[in-house]
C-alpha cells in the first residue's frame, strides 16, 4: 500500500518488507525546489535545572567545557531551548545571572541561538525582567527569542493564562524592546495554536513563533501516574522499538503539523518543535537509547522540516523531568568520563546535518514492497544531497539497490556516507553504531568518510547499495 505523500518535495514510502528486495528508482526533481531549510532547524532542548551549578560546583554549559562545545559543532547543533518541566517547578531554584552568564558564553563558543524559557507558574514579573535585560544587553547576537513556561495546561481558563503570560511579557519588553517570544510549549493544541497567534502574533502581541512538544509514541511507562520512580513498569522495548520504524508513524506527526501550520498561516509567525523524542518519561531503556533511535531521529528531521518547521529540538541531559526527575534515556549524549557518551539518537542528528542544509527539492520513488524514506536537498553552489533511509530489518532484511536519477549532469563522481549498526541491529546501542566508519568520540570529534561512487554509463545517474537498518547521504555537484 502506498503511504499518502505529503509534499512534493519529502518522501514516498511503501510498507512492508520482500522476501527478496527489489530494486528502488528515486527520481530527483531540481527544477522543482520547495522551501529552504532554516539555517537554526537543528536543536537541542534542556530542562533550566541544568544551568544550576552541579555539586562540585561546576555547571554544565560553560565556555570552558571544550567536549560539549565540539559535539555540538560536529553535530551541526543550531538551537539550544532552555525549559522543560524545571523551568516551573517551584522546588527548583531560578537560575542566577552568573548561570545565565555561563550559559550564554557557552551559546557563543559553540555558535548556537538560545531559546530562553522564564517561569510562569508563580513567575516573578520583574525576576524575567531582570533576565531580558541582561541577556538583551549582553547577549542580543546568542538569543533567539523568550518562552514563558512550559506545557501550562495548569491554568485551565485560556483568559486566566494569557493575562499572566501577558504581565511577565510587558515587564520583559519594558526592560528589552526587542524582545521577541515563542510559546505556548504545549503538547498538541490546535485551538491553543491558533488563538495565540490571533491574539499574540506578529509585532503587536511579540508572538514569533509557535512552539509545541511531541513525543511521538506516547509514555515510556505502563504506570506513568506511579510517584515512586522504583515502581514504574516500562513498557515493552522491542515492540517500542518497532514502532519507531513503522511508516505508520506520519500518520501521528500528519495532524500534529496540520494543527501548527493552520494555526500561523497567512501570517509571519514561524511553527517549531522546540521539545521533542520518542517517549515521554524520559525515554524508555532498550528503545529510545537504541539504535532505532538513530535511523527515526534523521527521518524525523527531514519529515518535519521538509513540511515546513522551522525546526525541532530533542530534549536530553543526562536527566530530565521537573518534580520527578530520571535517568534520561532519549538523550542524544550523557556525561562520560573526559567528555560525553553519544548514544545513537545523536548519529540521526549528525546525519541530518550532514544532508539538509539548502532548498527541498521534489522527488519520485518507486520502491517496490519497500519501506524506504528519501529525501533531496540543494544548497546554493548546487551541491545535491540524497538522503535514503532503509529501515527493514531482521532474518528477512536484504540489501537494497537503489538507483537515483538527477533531472542535471554531475561535474564529479558522487559520494556517498552511511550510517550502519553492528550486525544490522536496530536494538544496538552507543558502541554498535558507526558513520562514514567511524564513531563520535567522547570529546566531541569524529572523522567519518565519505566514499566515492562508481560512475554510471549515464552522467545523470548514482547506484549504490543500502543493507539492512541503515541510511546514506548522497552528495553531487552539479554542472
Amino acid at each position: 500500500m502506498k503511504f499518502p505523500r505529503l509534499s512534493g518535495a519529502v518522501l514516498a514510502v511503501t510498507c512492508l518488507t520482500a522476501a527478496a528486495a527489489q530494486p528502488i528508482t528515486v527520481e530527483v526533481h531540481t527544477s522543482q525546489p520547495g522551501a529552504e531549510i532554516s539555517p537554526v532547524a537543528l536543536g537541542l532542548s534542556y530542562e533550566t535545572s541544568l544551568l544550576l551549578p552541579g555539586t562540585n560546583g561546576t555547571r554544565y554549559f560553560r565556555p570552558d567545557n571544550q567536549p560539549l562545545v565540539t559535539l555540538f559543532q560536529t553535530l551541526g547543533i543550531r538551537s539550544l531551548r532552555i525549559g522543560g518541566n524545571s523551568v516551573d517547578a517551584t522546588n527548583i531554584a531560578i537560575p542566577s545571572e552568573a548561570d545565565v552568564r555561563s550559559l550564554f558564553e557557552f551559546a557563543k563558543a559553540a555558535r548556537v541561538k538560545v531559546i530562553y524559557s522564564v517561569r510562569l507558574q508563580d513567575g516573578d514579573a520583574r525576576s524575567a525582567a531582570r533576565f531580558a535585560r541582561f541577556i538583551g544587553e549582553h547577549y542580543a547576537d546568542a538569543l533567539d527569542c523568550f518562552a514563558i513556561g512550559n506545557e501550562p495546561g495548569y491554568y485551565k481558563d485560556y483568559t486566566i493564562y494569557t493575562n499572566r503570560w501577558c504581565t511577565i511579557r510587558d515587564a520583559m519588553v519594558a526592560a528589552y524592546p526587542p524582545a521577541t517570544f515563542c510559546g505556548p510549549d504545549q503538547n498538541p493544541s490546535p485551538e491553543l495554536c491558533a488563538k495565540l497567534v490571533q491574539d499574540f502574533g506578529g509585532t503587536n502581541g511579540r508572538l514569533a513563533m509557535i512552539t509545541q512538544h511531541s513525543y511521538s509514541f506516547g509514555c515510556s511507562y505502563q504506570n506513568y501516574k506511579e510517584k515512586d520512580p522504583a515502581k514504574l513498569i516500562p513498557v515493552d522495548a522491542a515492540t517500542a522499538r518497532e514502532k519507531m520504524l513503522k511508516p505508520d508513524a506520519y500518520a501521528i506527526y500528519e495532524p500534529i503539523r496540520k494543527g501548527m501550520a493552520d494555526a500561523v498561516a497567512g501570517t509571519p509567525v514561524k511553527f517549531r518543535l522546540a521539545e521533542v523524542n520518542s517517549y515521554w518519561f524520559s525515554g524508555l531503556k532498550g528503545a529510545s537509547d537504541r539504535y532505532a533511535s538513530a535511523l527515526w531521529s534523521a527521518d524525523y528531521l527531514h519529515w518535519w522540516t521538509a513540511h515546513g518547521a522551522e525546526g525541532l529540538n530533542f530534549h536530553t541531559g543526562d536527566r530530565t523531568g521537573g518534580s520527578i526527575s530520571l535517568p534520561c534515556r532519549y538523550a542524544a549524549f550523557v556525561t562520560a568520563d573526559k567528555g560525553y557518551e553519544v548514544r545513537p539518537l545523536a548519529y540521526g542528528l549528525k546525519l541530518f546535518d550532514l544532508g539538509g542544509h539548502g532548498r527541498t527539492v521534489a522527488l519520485t520513488v518507486a520502491a517496490p514492497e519497500q519501506n524506504i524514506a528519501a529525501y533531496a536537498v540543494l544548497n546554493p553552489d548546487r551541491v545535491l544531497f540524497i538522503t535514503l533511509i532503509n529501515p527493514a530489518h531482521g532474518t528477512t532484511a536484504k540489501e537494497i539497490e537503489a538507483q537515483i536519477k538527477l533531472d542535471a549532469p554531475m561535474s564529479a563522481r558522487a559520494e556517498a556516507i552511511f550510517l550502519t549498526a553492528e550486525n544490522n541491529d536496530i536494538a544496538g546501542g552507543s558502541d554498535d553504531v558507526k558513520l562514514g566508519g567511524a564513531r563520535i568520540k567522547s570529546d566531541g570529534s569524529w572523522n567519518g568518510r565519505w566514499s566515492k561512487l562508481a560512475r554510471g554509463a549515464a552522467n545523470n545517474v548514482i547506484t549504490l547499495k543500502l543493507p539492512p537498518a541503515s541510511a546514506a547521504v548522497v552528495r553531487a555537484k552539479l554542472k
